[in-house]
């Protein structure tokens, strides 16, 4: 019998809940929300007042730029553990504020890159995209 200890898991999961699925919710990311690019990033936000949740997202790997199917899912599992690990980075502020927030991870370039590159480009949106969110909470006070 192992002993788990629990509190070290749970400290960087990523349930479904985390996940935005919803075609609505998705269209309406794109269609409300603010973007910007930390190359090789295109990260789409909408910030949502109504609700707490944890920040929701999703990450679309062109077709175009990469046929095999093999690729896309290494680009898709290498941004999304960059995610997992630096989320904290994005979560605390949205949560001391009580919003919420939907997130699009649009990878750009035509290359594969290794986990480093990816992972220190996610710290650097997650970073800017406190930043942008920080002025529309002190403007409105």
């Amino acid at each position: 019998m192992r002993f788990i200890c629990k509190h070290t898991m749970n400290e960087h999961s990523l349930p479904k809940s985390e996940k935005l699925c919803s075609r609505t919710a998705i269209n309406r990311l794109f269609a409300e929300g603010g973007a910007f690019i930390v190359y090789p990033l295109r990260i789409v936000y909408r910030i949502d007042d109504s609700t707490t949740d944890p920040p929701r997202f999703f990450i679309n790997i062109p077709k175009r730029n990469f046929k095999r199917a093999v690729k896309r899912v290494y680009l898709r599992r290498r941004i999304r553990e960059a995610y997992r690990l630096h989320k904290e980075i994005l979560t605390e502020p949205m949560a001391r504020r009580n919003q919420s927030m939907h997130l699009a991870f649009l990878y750009l370039d035509k290359n594969l890159n290794n986990f480093h590159f990816i992972e220190q480009k996610m710290v650097e949106a997650l970073e800017r995209l406190v930043q942008k969110t920080e002025p529309q909470e002190t403007s409105e006070s």
